[in-house]
């Protein structure tokens, strides 16, 4: 290993620690905090809920702007930006007295942990690595996972000893004394020259000299909207399938204990999922593993139909258990394929939109069928078709080179790739 590969895998290495952290603090312990607050304020479970979804829309709004900075500044400023944001948001959270400040304090992380996180790290890893670009992609994106699964630890224990207020305190100093010195001392955007990890030399010192298209001529291709369609449907089904889960579990027969341990596992395979798809991606492409990731969650969520039985419902837990974590490290890989580096961030931010829609729409829409129907096949079926639709979407993606000639077709002059 030479001096710039050992270099790569360091900075690989931080930024799992920042999304172990950030991610894991910013994103997965929210419900450890529900039952506290339920308890101190007195609101309804309705009000509670609305700090999360405002959160959630807030990260969506904030995604293109986040994706804008990151291709005209270096994406450290903006992963240290977000890890101080995250962590100044969790401090105001602990000191909030009313809904409208705790309110605030939700909004204030939702802003840090998207400045910090996916589409930074993504831009930071496709930077550095080349042929084992997947690979980087599955062990860093790992530490989502990982990190909800430590700190959603740390956060009941700080709870158990101190309250909420202590639980908010202990997940803020991790990114002020943690991932922030790590960012700012050891990240790197891209290599200041020479090439990546596993290609062959090529400057990189200004991103104009990246492969790639513009974000306006993003809108004009092919694959920008079929990936934005895959993440409508993605985003839609996984919301909407795992916020029900455990109540349709119950009522499938199970207790509430393994109903919540069939969750878990769901979250145990998305870190296998990361792991394993990200390598395979760097033998076959990215678009041919994810469509068949989606493919699997199709077959998954119709064998969710006949979870009374324990073969099937473990069938369901391993095909959407992988598809619940995998996008996160192909799909980068996906717009780098189709669209390239030069504004991989931008078009990252703006296609996220897509998701936000997805994410809110799916809930809501699988309570709604419910209510109406009296049953979840109706909707489990829905989302079976949307898991169906994404791997066709992103199935039909075509390479860089193809969408630059349909570009130069269309303008009838020399765009730059």
């Amino acid at each position: 290993m030479n001096v710039r590969e050992r270099q790569a895998w360091i900075i690989a290495a931080s930024v799992f620690v920042a999304l172990f952290l950030v991610w894991g603090g910013g994103v997965n312990t929210g419900p450890v905090f529900l039952p506290p607050l339920l308890k101190y304020f007195g609101w309804t479970r309705a009000r509670v809920s609305t700090l999360g979804s405002a959160g959630a829309l807030m990260a969506g709004v904030c995604g293109p702007i986040v994706g804008w900075l990151v291709d005209r500044i270096e994406a450290r400023r903006v992963m240290l930006l977000g890890a101080l944001t995250t962590g100044i948001g969790f401090l105001a959270a602990s000191r909030a007295d009313g809904y409208y400040a705790l309110l605030a304090a939700n909004l204030i992380v939702a802003i840090g942990v998207t400045a910090a996180t996916l589409i930074p790290a993504s831009l930071v890893i496709a930077s550095w690595f080349g042929q084992r670009r997947g690979l980087a992609m599955g062990l860093t994106f790992a530490g989502t996972s990982l990190g909800g699964a430590a700190m959603i630890v740390i956060a009941n224990k700080a709870i158990a000893l101190g309250g909420w207020r202590a639980g908010y305190v202990a997940m803020a100093l991790p990114m002020l004394l943690i991932v922030a010195p790590l960012v700012m001392f050891v990240v790197r955007g891209r290599p200041s020259s020479g090439s990546v990890v596993g290609e062959p030399t090529i400057k990189q010192a200004a991103p104009v000299e990246l492969p790639g298209v513009e974000l306006s001529e993003a809108f004009r291709t092919r694959s920008f909207w079929l990936i934005g369609i895959a993440e409508f449907f993605y985003a839609c089904a996984i919301g909407g399938i795992l916020v029900h889960l455990v109540v349709y579990l119950i009522a499938a027969g199970y207790t509430a204990g393994l109903a919540a341990s069939s969750l878990s596992m769901i979250y145990l395979m998305s870190t296998f999922g990361k792991l394993s798809m990200g390598p395979s991606a760097d033998r076959l492409s990215p678009r041919i593993v994810l469509s068949f990731v989606f493919a699997g969650a199709a077959i998954g969520t119709l064998l969710l139909l006949r979870a009374r039985s324990g073969p099937m419902l473990a069938g369901f837990i391993v095909l959407v258990g992988i598809a619940s974590g995998t996008p996160l490290v192909l799909l980068p890989l996906v717009f780098i394929q189709s669209l390239g580096l030069k504004r991989l961030g931008s078009v990252q931010g703006v296609a996220g939109i897509f998701a936000t829609l997805g994410a809110a729409i799916g809930p809501v829409t699988a309570g709604r069928i419910f209510d109406v129907s009296g049953s979840y096949a109706i909707a489990f079926g829905v989302f079976a078709a949307m898991w169906l639709g994404a791997a066709l979407a992103i199935y039909a993606c075509i390479p860089l080179t193809q969408e630059v000639a349909r570009l130069r077709l269309a303008d009838g002059t020399e765009a730059v790739a």
